[in-house]
């Protein structure tokens, strides 16, 4: 009778091992996975808690008033001029003054960053912008400041970027459904220093 309760609790404490295993994941091609608990939980009498924490996705955006304080809206992502070029890890550093923009409306004009120009009839305004210093040997990068106006109101602001010898996707006014307006940016003149 002895040797019954013996065996009859090595079967229960076999069971309970083998159930505990069953408790551990698995992923698809069947490797063990470990959780480790936090330091919050119990081991056996917790599940484990595991932490993940949230990666922040770029905000989208149609107009600078999207963006939080301090960002901007450039190509419908929130964020600042300076982040769009590569500042760091070189020892020459470039810039561009003078840029060849051609519009849709047939205009071919030299510009310097800070300067612009506006099409139909001041609906929308565009200006060359200033950007840091940038490592050489990568694709030029205009940034273009497109605001959209209603009787001198800016209704509209946001930052348009063009790489040399590409065209601008197309820029339209809120209230002006056939306005459709591009520009290329034929060339720029790059000083490296």
């Amino acid at each position: 009778m002895r040797s019954n309760y013996i065996l009859l609790s090595l079967l229960l404490l076999s069971a309970m091992l083998l159930s505990a295993c069953d408790l551990i994941p698995q992923d698809q091609d069947n490797t063990t996975l470990i959780l480790e608990p936090t330091s919050t939980s119990k081991i056996m009498n917790e599940t484990p808690i595991m932490e993940v924490t949230p990666v922040k996705e770029p905000t989208v955006c149609t107009n600078n008033n999207d963006c939080e304080d301090g960002k901007l809206c450039i190509n419908n992502q929130c964020g600042t001029i300076a982040d769009i070029y590569i500042t760091e890890g070189c020892d020459t550093k470039c810039n561009f003054n003078s840029v060849v923009i051609e519009t849709s409306d047939k205009q071919t004009f030299t510009l310097n960053r800070g300067q612009g120009d506006y099409t139909a009839a001041g609906a929308l305004e565009w200006t060359l912008m200033n950007g840091p210093d940038y490592c050489p040997g990568n694709d030029v990068i205009v940034p273009v400041r497109i605001k959209a106006k209603n009787y001198g109101k800016i209704l509209s602001e946001e930052y348009v970027t063009v790489n040399v010898g590409e065209s601008s996707r197309e820029i339209t006014h809120p209230q002006i459904k056939a306005l459709k307006f591009t520009f290329k940016v034929n060339s720029v003149n790059e000083v490296c220093k």
